[in-house]
């Protein structure tokens, strides 16, 4: 990923950028040289994240940062070349071209936050510069003082881009444009269109009968730019746009007899040229480019059969010697080189055959190295892996035949070790997904769930894209349950190992880093009590189904059985007793009869008590007869087997 900071100096002679690493890189553009490398102290920590060229008389009076005194320096009409640093500590520094050095700093409390934009308009302000701070302030500073100034507070959001138009207006990009009012910080217009970030900004004003102003402006996430009106009875919406192929890195414009030149660079290293009226200009859709440029690398000497392509770093309409050329510079950041191409009117698509670049300017003889490269026999060469990498050569033993099948045991510690040394690869697979945010290799190290391998691979990540794990934690808790519990477990180490260095971002920055995560959680939090009232009530619902399911099973199969219940009554008992007692070959009525030859009259009184005192009970599948005498002194129980 390339830097977006890159800007050719107000002359035209040098192009400079801020690498990834934040140092300060400027090549000579007439000889396509490296001219200057500057790394600033501490530059890991601390690095430059925007700049911007500026030309300061060398007999203004400077005020040194010791004394707080003005004082001339020369007295003569030259020009010194200096670019304006805006660095991650929210500060100011101006840096020297001729000395290589930092000439002075401003004073000042300055941003809260990283400085993300910087601007110097030498038309409308001479000594002021305006910087953009992901704090959502805009700062004044003067650069004959050294100090700051006057403090713009637009609002909670990150800023991304700052311009000063015309007329005394600061035009602020966040994912939308603004107009403020300088004098009393007053919001004007809000200008929207873009979906995303706004990271390109550039404003271009037309002197005619009625000055016109106009902002053109590129968005991360956008293949187009948008240009505005910045006038007071102009729209919200953009005046037109310009298509691109892919998302804009670099705009540079000139204002020719009411026509706009607009040549645009794309993400992809392409290079789009625009020639539009300013009086014909229309929304309806968007222009296509006029010309595109793109390099290709001379197939001949590379002696390849694929094409390869020199991306297009940076294009300038403003720099270019002739009128009809456009000054093109292609490459790396690691090489660059510089040339102009004119512009063929009847071809629309230009592709330039160059050779590849060279990382050396010039080419040396083998001698002319102070250091010699050692002389490699392919064949035996050995390759280190990460693996292996740390361990020192040995020396290679036969290892016989029994002592192998012996160690053969050792398989399982040796899963573990590949299983340890996946943990430690873990890293490199996230700092590679989060630095080309490559979505099937985030999955791959989030779809682990091992909170060891987590805790491992959180310690080990480096401090400058925490940031970037915070906002793919975010998306992985927009998601599913599933990814909002490994976003959990990633937030939990984050916050455990890395406490220091998410408070040092400051209250708001921290807050606004974890709005997303809090809320969501906080959310689901509030509506935990109703889940569970509901997974409670859902519970008691299918255990009574089953409960019904399980009672009508049993009913079918009581159902199948058939069951049959005879009346109880006097008659069935008595032939149940009479039947029982002729199988035992005793009864009562022989007893009686033997009583009656003896006494009848006690036989008539003993019928009547035994009719009356007599009663059946049917239990446990028995009956039983009860008889009591007349003064219910002697009672006999009888079992009668049914």
């Amino acid at each position: 990923m390339s830097s977006i900071a890159r800007e050719f100096s107000p002359d035209g002679k040098y192009c400079a950028y801020i690498s990834q690493q934040g140092k300060f890189i400027v090549y000579e553009v007439e000889t396509g040289t490296l001219h200057q490398v500057y790394t600033p102290n501490m530059h890991l920590n601390v690095p430059c994240t925007c700049f911007t060229w500026l030309e300061v008389a060398t007999d203004q009076p400077v005020a040194t940062p010791r004394s707080g005194k003005a004082k001339k320096q020369r007295s003569s009409n030259a020009r010194q070349l200096m670019a304006a640093f805006g660095t991650s500590r929210g500060r100011v520094a101006f840096y020297s071209l001729a000395t290589g050095t930092i000439e002075r700093s401003c004073e000042g409390d300055g941003h809260s936050a990283p400085v993300t934009a910087i601007c110097f308009n030498a038309a409308e302000d001479p000594d002021t510069l305006f910087t953009a701070g992901a704090d959502g302030k805009v700062i004044e500073w003067s650069i004959m003082q050294s100090a700051q100034g006057a403090v713009h507070n637009i609002g909670v959001e990150k800023l991304s881009c700052v311009m000063l138009a015309s007329s005394g207006v600061i035009v602020t990009g966040s994912k939308q444009l603004k107009l403020w009012d300088r004098a009393e910080s007053r919001l004007l217009r809000t200008l929207v269109g873009h979906t995303s970030n706004t990271q390109i900004l550039r404003t271009l004003t037309a002197t005619t009968s009625e000055e016109q102003s106009f902002a053109l402006s590129g968005s991360a996430m956008d293949r187009n730019i948008s240009m505005w009106s910045l006038s007071d009875d102009g729209e919200n919406t953009p005046v037109a746009s310009f298509a691109l192929e892919d998302v804009p890195e670099y705009v540079s414009l000139e204002l020719v007899e009411r026509k706009m030149h607009l040549v645009a660079v794309s993400r992809t290293g392409v290079a789009h040229y625009f020639m539009r009226s300013l009086d014909k200009l229309s929304v309806k859709r968007p222009y296509n480019a006029n010309h595109t440029f793109q390099i290709a690398v001379d197939t001949a000497t590379t002696k390849t059969k694929a094409v390869e392509r020199l991306p297009v770093f940076v294009a300038s309409v403003q720099h270019s010697p002739q009128p009809e050329t456009i000054m093109l510079g292609y490459g790396t950041e690691a090489s660059l080189r510089f040339e102009p191409i004119p512009i063929d009117a009847e071809l629309k698509i230009n592709v330039i055959i160059r050779e590849p670049i060279k990382l050396l300017g010039k080419s040396k003889q083998e001698g002319d190295f102070k250091t010699k490269t050692p002389i490699v026999d392919a064949n035996n060469a050995e390759y280190l892996n990460p693996v292996n990498a740390n361990k020192k050569n040995m020396k290679k033993v036969e290892i016989p035949m029994e002592v192998r099948l012996e160690n053969l045991s050792l398989l399982p510690d040796r899963s573990d070790t590949k299983m340890v040394t996946g943990r430690k690869n873990m890293i490199h697979l996230l700092v590679q997904g989060l630095h080309s945010r490559d979505a099937t290799i985030l999955r791959s190290v989030f779809g682990r769930n091992d909170p060891e391998m987590i805790q491992q691979t959180v310690e080990r990540i480096p401090a400058q894209y925490l940031g970037a794990l915070l906002s793919e934690m975010s998306y992985l808790m927009q998601l599913k349950t599933v990814h909002v519990q490994t976003a959990v477990c990633w937030l939990k180490q984050l916050i455990t190992v890395h406490a220091s260095q998410l408070m040092a971002l400051g209250s708001s920055n921290l807050m606004t880093n974890f709005a997303t995560c809090l809320g969501i959680i906080e959310y689901r939090v509030e509506h935990l009590n109703s889940l569970a009232k509901l997974r409670g009530r859902l519970g008691l619902l299918i255990d009574q189904a089953d409960r019904s399911k399980k009672q009508s099973i049993n009913r079918n199969v009581d159902e199948n059985v058939l069951v049959y219940q005879e009346e109880e009554d006097d008659s069935d008992v008595d032939s149940v007793l009479g039947s029982d007692n002729e199988q035992h070959g005793s009864s009562n009525e022989d007893i009686y009869d033997g009583d009656e030859q003896e006494s009848p009259e006690y036989d008539d009184e003993e019928q009547e008590e035994s009719h009356a005192g007599l009663s059946v009970r049917k239990q446990n599948g028995f009956a039983q007869a009860d008889e009591h005498d007349g003064n219910d002194s002697d009672s006999e129980e009888m079992e009668v087997s049914d």
